[in-house]
């Protein structure tokens, strides 16, 4: 007797013990899964998107490893502090420059620290071309959205104080556009502007902002040193009027990248508000103002003539909102769970048993598998792209249980239309016979799903697994957490499915009812009479999807910001991330130049990542002292290096793309694009200019007789720093680092770009390093800015070899199913049709592009489309056992078995999935229409289209392997 017809003998002999035993170990394993879990935490999502054990995360290990195990100096010294000069004007309006608790005597830092709002400009027809300064009242709409802002909740107790003696002391001025004319035009409020104040400061900007994008206009022209009109001769005297105008223009100035429309607007239709609030409490206030419900933000702006609209806003609470929204998002995740019981009714014709028992395997499942996740496994964190396990599972938890269902209920003698009858009542002979009857419906049933069952969780577990391949620590952890919620649902089904359809679903449920629907007669005529056009079809969607995914460039990396994105496209904190820097001059600038690429030539240790995917956390590299791998071969003090090292120093200035910092560092500055420069932090020491190791080697007598102690008193005496690493504990040289920056900024280059830039910049080191010395031989370069790309060049090796495997682990699944090449060759073709036409729906629908999670979602996609072609596969091969009938027989039975079924589960999956659509947590929305495009694909391509070309097939390819209903039992076993 073979194992399932074993089981069904059991649970059919035994109903009551097989109940309470599953319900004992449900029960059980759920207490014990909560009693010894703690609940998740999600600060910041981004913290887990690294990568480890890659070439370049080897080598930044070692880099942080080399500066925390080293000094710079064989003795502390610090430099003394720059005093800055400045007028002695009286402003009206107090901006708190000078305030300790600012932070930073430089105003960038100050700017980069603070939090901001981008306020959007909404005329009429006839002022499209209007902008703030140019439409009549626009300013008295921004003064009075600030006073709204001043008027939040908890404002006034987290914004930065005027007075650091007097805690009742009024907030801090907001750096608004309002505010700077106030203090230009000598007001002490905002509310005080006139019409022709706005004129006089609309001319002032009209004036000076050619002498601001210049340059000639900076900070130092009001220095008390000598007259402005000495200091800046190039510049027209009225610009003069206030140094609030050089602020002004820095927050209210385009880019310089900006075209004439923007938002829809022919003229400069935005601008900028710096609250004085610090980021580190931007969350509370977030919170305390709910400035995520757009109510709040309607409120804000009501009422306001000319109307305003807050496009943005930037708080620095970017991570830590994800937790908020996890609990928020649970309101669609019900949406969804109550659309899916509504449709199991539908497809169940009303059974409640199998609604429940399908919330039971979801609930189940999910918590047995964060146990197992969190104690047996022992993984240290928990990623926030975890949670996506539970959109996955809301859209395929109903999958399998309807498949049971769907087969239990078709399983029954043809002319019977009574009521159920106990298996105990009547005679010996009759309660022989119903136990046998029954016995053989349980072992047919068990025979039919068991095997679709296990072969499309297989499926979908290859998906899943096949992210292990890649180095990223959240994909490889999302990995697990679903592949272990996938495992405890099959056991689920395996074990508690057979014995609720045995106690609670009679299996002559449908006998009332009319057994072939309508729906099969209209699938007969779509499917089985138009059959020849579906192959056609297939190959059309495979050859149309290719060329404009791959020829026509449509599939591309996302350009700009690298980070992965976190909320909706529309939430204010994702737009300020996105396109902050396309609002403001200042903003801009900063990004720029805060996203240069920095490089740094190391020498002294050797690549090398001790950490492990499993056990770290994103507090090892701040918690645990790094530990560098020494190279034992290091030598810069024989007269090779040096020569080498000082002909490196005068090629490093033809590095690819590389950029020449100032030579003389900026005075004090407001908000002006010199005082970004690197400066003092880059260079080469051992190069020929001024003040270079060369020069001191040849003036200090030390260095006559001893190359060790020369380089220890050019690392102390030298203005810069020369790089050289000092032991902590012998002060002895064990390293060295020489640093460089590219003119090549993150914020506004592409994927492409980097990857060729890295390309360059490693094959012209190789070229430099093949004539170092030994001592000099171990160097390799790094950029800690390559952080994110390295995330994406994962991508792009592990993507390709994860479809490719779940694509030929679908096919392979369901030829060794069935024995029959022709039939897998055809799900081979459906589900590469599937696949490539979803992909192109999401680039079109969703605005896709070749991100972390997009990619992650998308290696999903090969195990979850094949599941259709699985179930009606096998429900082909096993139609009328091994009886020479053909393919279309074959088909039309196997629609009337399987077909509701395998309907009801991708509408069921496609549901779940739509669901999912209004979420602010950019994963679930992801995965949402993830699942709402693939299932509709899958149900059309790997459904319909699978079995119309299968009835295409000729029927001399109907090949019975399993010769006997025996030897099908066997190879099921």
């Amino acid at each position: 007797m073979s194992l399932l017809a074993s089981y069904a003998t059991w649970i059919v002999s035994h109903p009551i013990i097989n109940g309470l035993l599953t319900a004992t170990f449900l029960i059980v394993s759920t207490i014990v899964a909560i009693c010894f879990a703690e609940l998740p935490s999600f600060d910041d999502p981004a913290k887990e998107f690294i990568t480890i054990g890659t070439p370049m995360a080897a080598k930044l290990y070692q880099l942080k490893a080399l500066q925390q195990n080293t000094l710079s100096l064989p003795t502390k010294k610090y430099g003394q502090s720059r005093v800055t000069r400045s007028n002695t004007m009286e402003d009206k309006i107090t901006f708190c420059f000078e305030l300790p608790d600012q932070g930073s005597d430089e105003l960038w830092s100050r700017f980069e620290s603070m939090s901001k709002v981008v306020v959007s400009l909404h005329t009429e027809e006839e002022r499209m071309n209007g902008t703030f300064l140019t439409v009549p009242g626009a300013v008295e709409s921004v003064c009075r959205l600030q006073t709204r802002f001043e008027a939040l909740p908890g404002y006034g107790q987290l914004c930065s104080k005027a007075s650091l003696t007097d805690v009742n002391s009024a907030c801090c001025p907001i750096w608004s556009l309002a505010n700077f004319i106030a203090s230009i035009v000598n007001k002490t409020s905002c509310h005080q502007i006139t019409e022709g104040d706005v004129r006089r400061v609309e001319n002032l900007f009209e004036t000076c902002k050619m002498s601001f994008l210049s340059g000639a206009l900076k900070r130092t022209c009001w220095d008390e040193t000598a007259p402005s009109h000495w200091l800046c001769p190039e510049v027209p005297p009225q610009c003069f009027t206030h140094p609030h105008l050089l602020l002004l223009l820095e927050i209210a100035t385009p880019p310089p990248h900006y075209h004439r429309h923007l938002n829809g607007a022919g003229g400069w239709n935005v601008t900028l508000l710096v609250l004085p609030l610090w980021k580190r409490v931007g969350l509370e206030l977030w919170n305390l103002a709910s400035l995520d419900r757009p109510q709040t933000l309607t409120d804000l702006t009501r009422n306001l003539t000319p109307p305003v609209a807050i496009e943005a806003i930037e708080l620095g609470m970017y991570g830590e909102l994800a937790g908020r929204y996890v609990a928020w998002d649970s309101v669609w995740l019900a949406l969804g769970a109550a659309c899916l019981a509504l449709l199991l009714l539908l497809l169940t014709r009303g059974s409640v048993v199998v609604v429940g028992a399908t919330f039971l395997a979801l609930g189940w499942s999910l918590t047995l598998a964060y146990g197992l996740y969190t104690r047996l496994l022992r993984l240290p964190t928990f990623p926030l792209l975890n949670m996506m396990a539970l959109v996955l599972l809301l859209g395929l938890g109903a999958d399998d249980i309807l498949l049971f269902y769907q087969i239990w209920v078709s399983i029954h003698p043809r002319n019977a239309c009574g009521g159920d009858v106990a298996i105990d009542e009547g005679g010996d002979d009759e309660k022989a016979m119903r136990l046998q009857t029954r016995v053989l419906q349980m072992a047919v049933t068990l025979r039919h799903a068991v095997p679709s069952v296990c072969l499309t969780s297989l499926s979908t577990l290859g998906g899943l697994l096949v992210s292990l391949n890649s180095a990223i620590v959240a994909v490889k952890r999302f990995s697990i957490y679903a592949s272990l919620t996938v495992l405890c649902h099959v056991v689920y089904v395996l074990t508690v499915i057979p014995t609720l359809l045995l106690l609670f679903v009679p299996p002559h449920r449908r006998r009332c009812y009319h057994l072939h629907l309508p729906h099969f007669r209209l699938a007969d005529f779509l499917v089985i009479r138009m059959r020849f056009a579906f192959p056609l079809l297939l190959l059309t969607v495979i050859v149309t999807s290719t060329y404009l995914l791959f020829y026509a460039g449509w599939l591309a990396f996302p350009s700009g910001s690298l980070q992965p994105a976190f909320y909706r496209s529309t939430h204010p904190a994702e737009v300020y991330r996105l396109r902050g820097g396309e609002f403001s001059w200042a903003e801009y600038t900063l990004r720029s130049h805060r996203g240069l690429i920095s490089l740094h030539v190391v020498w002294g240790v050797q690549p090398h990542d001790p950490r492990n995917h499993w056990t770290w956390t994103p507090y090892d590299d701040e918690a645990v002292v790094l530990q560098p791998r020494w190279r034992a071969d290091f030598n810069i003090t024989t007269p090779e290096s040096l020569s080498w090292l000082s002909t490196f120093c005068s090629k490093i200035n033809k590095m690819p793309r590389s950029f020449a910092p100032p030579s003389i560092p900026p005075r004090s500055s407001f908000l002006e694009e010199d005082a970004l420069l690197p400066s003092q932090n880059h260079g080469c020491a051992f190069g020929r200019g001024v003040f270079s190791f060369r020069d001191f080697n040849e003036s200090t007598p030390v260095c006559y007789h001893d190359t060790a102690a020369c380089l220890t008193t050019f690392a102390e005496t030298s203005l810069n720093p020369t790089g050289i690493r000092f032991s902590l504990e012998t002060m002895r040289i064990v390293g060295l680092v020489i640093s460089a920056t590219a003119n090549l900024s993150l914020a506004n280059t592409t994927f492409s770009t980097l990857q060729e830039f890295t390309q360059q910049v490693e094959a012209w080191f190789s070229t430099l390093l093949e004539t170092a010395p030994n001592g000099l031989a171990g160097g390799f370069v790094v950029s800690p800015e390559l952080t994110a790309f390295e995330a994406y060049q994962d991508v792009l090796k592990f993507l390709p070899f994860s479809l490719g495997l779940s694509v030929t682990l679908a096919a392979l699944l369901i030829l060794l199913s069935t024995i029959n090449l022709p039939l897998a060759m055809t799900a081979l073709v459906s589900v590469v049709a599937s696949l490539l036409l979803s992909c192109l729906l999401l680039i079109l629908l969703g605005g896709w592009t070749l991100g972390i999670v997009e990619a992650l979602i998308l290696s999903l996609s090969a195990g979850l489309a094949v599941d259709p072609c699985i179930h009606l596969a096998l429900a082909i091969i096993r139609s009328y056992g091994d009886q020479g009938v053909s393919w279309i027989q074959r088909c039309r039975r196997a629609l009337e078995t399987v077909g509701w079924a395998v309907t009801g589960a991708a509408l069921s999956t496609a549901l779940a999935g739509f669901a999912m659509l209004p979420s602010q947590l950019r994963c679930y929305q992801q995965m949402g229409l993830f699942l709402l495009i693939l299932m509709i694909s899958a149900l059309l391509l790997c459904g319909i289209a699978f079995v119309g070309s299968v009835a295409c097939l000729p029927d001399k390819c109907v090949m019975a392997c399993w010769r006997s209903r025996e030897a099908t039992n066997a190879s099921v076993s």
